[in-house]
């Protein structure tokens, strides 16, 4: 068994020959399970095949890792062990049969549903669009029943055929067809794991059963928790698909009921809101930590602050941190922050835009996470030189002078100049030397870029890395704090100012990510793309729905009242509200030690904090006495 000691529960999950559906409540140890899990049926079992399923690659190589360094399992025990996400594993399979072609990436996938959202004008979120033309492609009766929707996947079909690419949808949805019609094999297996089996959809599902209906019948293990299905629009099956399964498998639930992660008080008050859900696992949950503080509800007027008030409390948590270091040309922060230590969580974007706004002026270390942080501009250029370093080619460093203000002109003469490739300017081994070009920001690229490119090379791959990270950061930072301010018709200098301003603050942060980050700069930038923004030494900026599956010490919920939270439209059905029930459950759940919660004395009051019996609409005099009393 694992060296770990297990509770009653996980023990017992573990261990199981049995099919089992593994409820776990937040914070209950349930990576542990499935490792632990994992080691018993390699040590105990003949001839075992486990195939377990993730729902990111990130995830997989996470838990593969971790499973790699449990001492006492040889490499050919670990050969038997498949982890991948549902689309890799598919996509395993039909490479086997040999039909694929080209696969389209996240990033490619992402910029055809864009083009398609602006040819059909249709105003919903692209991850939104995502998960309706997944469902629209799987389900002709859902296509027929939503014109708009199905408009909207015709159009991306279009956009996907221009360039002869399948996306991740497809490989499922073919991989399903062709195992129903007995043309493709299930993968091998005698176990089947499901990890976050909450958020699995029809299609998922789908290829899970048709693994199950191996001869004989694999044992099945699904892991997850009923309420923390909060993805109701990418069709996650929640609570229906996990009791499905128990049907289909005759599976026992054991409840992993122990958090591990947040203190007594905290667990009570998030215990007593789900508890109004009906459709749910029954569960008692317990705090291994013990006695703590309940939420604090901080009580807000029409003038007050809410991004100020944070701020101030933020300068007594981190008071004794240490405080990073400045790009160049920069205040110094406010103070300093831990990884993990503090978030500021939303239930939507928009509600975060006043506290960044707040931070930047108060330079307070900060980051906004989610796929938006790293497709800001300035980072796609920073990255992109970074690749170019990697890479030894000149397309990132030709994307750098463009956005220094290089005209296309001299950047293609001075290409024809090198060679063929920017590179050669900066080669390590054979440099091309540079003409006088007059353009400090490009002579300055060539002369550090030489050192870059050297240290990358020149010493082990993990300690090469850190040169080229603050070396192009600081170039960045020097072309920008030259050019703030600046337009190039002498207009909006303002605003222009004020955006590079942002730029910088979120060069810093990127900077200070994969400084942290572990391995060879490609790797770094991997990770730090794929990441959640839980290893950043930043305040974490984030939405109720973004930071599931993270942990802080301290955790602020803001614009916690009537209409933002729950967000719902007075027609709105049960479900709506008992997912929205769910989603600010997995807020409350993810503090460890304080969580904090800011509502309004001038707005409706949240009925999910009266569900947690934390507020109950206090009078103007009444909120301003607990206003003082928090504030002491």
């Amino acid at each position: 068994m694992s060296v770990v000691k297990l509770n009653e529960a996980q023990q017992r999950a573990v261990e199981s020959e049995d099919p089992i559906l593994c409820c776990a409540c937040p914070g209950s140890g349930k990576t542990r399970v499935l490792i632990a899990k994992v080691r018993h049926i390699l040590r105990t079992h003949h001839d075992p095949r486990i195939v377990m399923t993730t729902f990111s690659r990130d995830a997989a190589e996470e838990m593969l890792d971790r499973i790699q360094k449990e001492k006492g399992l040889s490499r050919e025990q670990l050969s038997r062990l498949t982890i991948g996400t549902f689309h890799s594993l598919a996509l395993r399979q039909l490479k086997e049969i040999g039909k694929i072609g080209k696969i389209l990436s996240d990033i490619e996938t992402r910029h055809l549903i864009n083009r398609a959202l602006h040819d059909t004008g249709l105003e919903i979120t692209p991850d939104e669009a995502e998960a309706n033309i997944a469902r629209c492609k799987a389900d002709k009766e859902f296509a027929k029943a939503y014109p708009e929707l199905a408009r909207l996947t015709a159009v991306y079909r279009k956009h996907q055929e221009a360039t002869d690419g399948q996306d991740f949808t497809d490989l499922l949805i073919m991989a399903n067809e062709l195992m129903s019609a007995g043309k493709m094999k299930p993968i091998r297996a005698t176990h089947i794991l499901a990890d976050e089996f909450q958020d699995i959809d029809d299609m998922q599902y789908e290829w899970l059963m048709h693994h199950l209906g191996q001869n004989p019948a694999p044992c099945a293990c699904a892991v997850g928790d009923d309420d923390q299905s909060i993805y109701g629009f990418r069709r996650s099956l929640g609570y229906k698909g996990m009791m499905d399964f128990v049907a289909a498998t005759g599976a026992e639930i054991i409840t992993l009921d122990t958090n591990y992660r947040s203190t007594s008080g905290i667990i009570e008050s998030a215990s007593k809101l789900i508890a109004y859900n009906t459709d749910r696992v029954p569960k008692n949950i317990k705090s291994a930590r013990g006695d703590g503080p309940a939420p604090k509800v901080i009580p807000l007027g029409k003038d007050d602050s809410q991004a100020m008030r944070i701020v101030h409390l933020l300068d007594k948590v981190c008071a004794k941190n240490g405080v990073p270091e400045p790009l160049p040309n920069r205040e110094p922060y406010r103070f300093g922050v831990r990884a993990g230590q503090v978030a500021v969580l939303s239930r939507t974007n928009a509600g975060l835009h006043e506290i960044e706004s707040v931070f930047i002026n108060n330079r307070v270390p900060y980051m906004r996470t989610g796929r938006s942080f790293w497709d800001a501009p300035v980072l796609q250029v920073y990255l992109a030189i970074l690749q170019s370093l990697i890479h030894k080619d000149g397309m990132g460093l030709e994307i750098g002078l463009r956005w220094a203000r290089i005209s296309d002109a001299q950047i293609r003469q001075l290409t024809e100049i090198a060679g063929g490739s920017i590179w050669n300017f900066i080669d390590p081994m054979e440099p091309v030397p540079l003409p006088g070009t007059g353009s400090a920001e490009l002579e300055s690229m060539v002369r550090l870029g030489r050192g870059w490119t050297t240290k990358l090379t020149g010493k082990g791959a993990e300690a090469g890395a850190q040169g080229p990270i603050y070396g192009v950061a600081s170039w960045m930072s020097r072309v920008m704090t030259k050019t703030c301010g600046e337009d190039d018709d002498g207009n909006a200098i303002q605003e222009r100012g004020r955006r590079e301003v942002r730029d910088l603050d979120r060069l810093e942060a990127a900077r200070d990510a994969l400084a942290d980050a572990r391995g060879p700069l490609a790797t770094r930038i991997r990770r730090v793309q794929e990441g959640d923004g839980a290893e950043i030494p930043r305040v974490i900026l984030s939405t109720f729905h973004a930071s599931k599956g993270l942990e802080w010490d301290h955790v602020y919920l803001i614009d916690c009242y009537g209409g933002v939270v729950p967000k719902v439209s007075e027609l709105c059905s049960e479900a709506e509200v008992a997912e929205e029930r769910r989603v600010f459950y997995v807020a409350m759940t993810r503090a460890r030690d304080e969580l904090t919660i800011f509502t309004r004395t001038d707005k409706p009051n949240s009925e999910f904090l009266v569900d947690s019996e934390l507020w109950f609409g206090k009078t103007q005099s009444q909120s301003n006495d607990q206003k003082e009393q928090v504030m002491q």
